[in-house]
């Protein structure tokens, strides 16, 4: 009994020690494998077109320590929590939605759950807006700065890193979200409070409980159908009085 006690333990130790050198090589090749395939996979920069537009280049990684963060780097802001997940707006949409808030060039154009920052850039580099992008996100939020300073839009757009109920935002002039039904009734009231008349408020297609629409857009894409809101400040909130 003993012997066999001691040939099996024997056979195990064995084992071990064949099998631990053979996974350590494995987990090497294959990071390897995956760091060559990332270096492949790189593209080089689009040129911006409406129908080409390039979103679907590899994330930008923050810095590590030491190196130089460039122009790019976004604006701290309050830390908090994730409401809503990142689902790119067509590009069709983006159109609309700046259309249909008659954005021009004096205007300052906040997207609340800014992910890749396609919103912002497209009214700096169409309608010359100064623009402002709220992203919880650090790596959509870097993303979205870098393609700003590649496109040379940077002096138009401010990305910032940080809480959409905690930023202020009384600079804006219009303000466009694709949040969560839910995150549109926490945000209705700090807008109600916080925005100034005239202000423009436009979503994609959630609704803000408790306000009217000065406009309701039906856009369809691909057989799909979306809606653009567009609301106003104070009438979305306010029921007129007749007169």
């Amino acid at each position: 009994m003993l012997r066999y006690v001691i040939g099996a333990t024997l056979v195990s130790l064995l084992l071990f020690v064949g099998l631990v050198p053979s996974k350590f090589t494995q987990t090497g090749a294959r990071a390897a494998s995956e760091q060559q395939a990332q270096q492949g996979g790189q593209r080089e920069k689009k040129v911006y077109t409406n129908d080409d537009w390039p979103f679907n280049e590899p994330r930008v990684s923050t810095p590590a320590a030491g190196e130089d963060a460039g122009a790019a780097a976004t604006v701290a802001g309050a830390k908090g929590e994730r409401v809503a997940p990142f689902v790119p707006t067509p590009m069709e949409i983006v159109d609309k939605m700046l259309e249909i808030a008659g954005v021009t060039s004096g205007d300052v154009v906040y997207d609340l759950g800014s992910g890749d920052g396609r919103i912002v850039l497209r009214a700096a580099e169409r309608f010359k807006a100064k623009a402002v992008g709220v992203e919880i996100d650090p790596g959509l939020a870097r993303e979205s700065a870098e393609k700003a300073k590649d496109m040379k839009l940077d002096n138009l757009v401010t990305i910032i890193e940080g809480d959409l109920f905690q930023t202020d935002l009384k600079p804006a002039t219009v303000i466009t979200i694709y949040l969560l039904l839910s995150t549109n009734d926490r945000l209705r009231p700090i807008m109600e409070k916080d925005l100034r008349p005239g202000t423009r408020v436009v979503a994609h297609d959630i609704r803000i409980p408790g306000w009217e629409p000065t406009t309701e857009q039906e856009v369809t894409i691909g057989g799909g159908i979306h809606f653009v809101y567009l609301y106003r400040i104070p009438d979305a909130f306010q029921k007129q009085v007749p007169r």
